[in-house]
């Protein structure tokens, strides 16, 4: 549990059997400095009973969460709250989390970049993004998302507020929705960026992991994935 100023580092940990894994947080909600310039980044989580990871309740300014591999837990990670950001999620696996992959919540207003991430669970019913109260301003790009007896992006009405944004991501489901955003349930992605301008890039379909239950993510020959993504300048 990091819960100091500027400029921590925490990298090649192995966590195991845990309430929480790793923990960013602050102590004074004022205070900038909090969670800033902060790299978690190449750790290696597994079993835990709540969030594998939790950058929240901070300024969030350069925060930035990297190449972590977490898998066999209750949730992936929480955002709730990102203060201010900009906050950075990046080329993550999250596999085999009991709940939920992504979860923000609690009125988070910072700007956070979810990028390059791969989200999928073996267990029935998960979602990769699955939100537990209002939330704006993340911008998803470029993951592949996984919906296992559920919509692989599950928004109820009344939880996204105001400047949430997809693209360049896989999306898949075996589910009968493919997509819920603000209580309305997508089948296709063309149905969802017609009615709501997402995913203009983004494809849908199997993943082609080489063993999700083995926690294996890499992906098959003819993966939709492979050469999918848009490219980000700098990231």
């Amino acid at each position: 549990s990091y819960r100091g100023g500027r400029g921590g580092v925490i990298r090649y940990n192995t966590i195991r059997g845990t309430f929480d894994g790793i923990d960013v947080a602050g102590n004074d909600v004022g205070d900038e400095n909090e969670g800033a310039d902060v790299d978690v980044h190449e750790n290696t989580i597994t079993k835990t009973r709540d969030d594998a990871l939790e950058p929240e309740t901070i300024g969030g300014i350069n925060t930035r969460v990297w190449r972590n591999t977490v898998s066999d837990v209750f949730s992936g990670i929480s955002i709730a709250p990102n203060l201010q950001g900009p906050l950075y999620l990046l080329y993550n696996t999250f596999t085999n989390y009991w709940q939920r992959g992504y979860k923000c919540s609690l009125s988070s207003v910072g700007q956070t970049y979810v990028f390059h991430n791969t989200f999928a669970s073996s267990t029935s019913p998960t979602a990769a993004v699955h939100p537990t109260g209002p939330y704006s301003n993340v911008h998803f790009r470029n993951n592949i998302f996984f919906g296992n007896g559920s919509a692989c992006v599950s928004d109820d009405a009344g939880e996204s507020q105001t400047g949430n944004t997809f693209d360049g991501d896989l999306l898949h489901s075996n589910y009968a929705a493919l997509f819920r955003w603000k209580g309305t349930n997508y089948s296709t992605i063309s149905a969802l960026r017609a009615a709501t301008g997402f995913e203009a890039n983004g494809r849908s379909g199997d993943p082609l992991f080489v063993s999700l239950a083995g926690a294996d993510v890499s992906l098959r020959a003819g993966s939709p994935a492979i050469d999918g993504a848009l490219r980000i300048p700098g990231i």
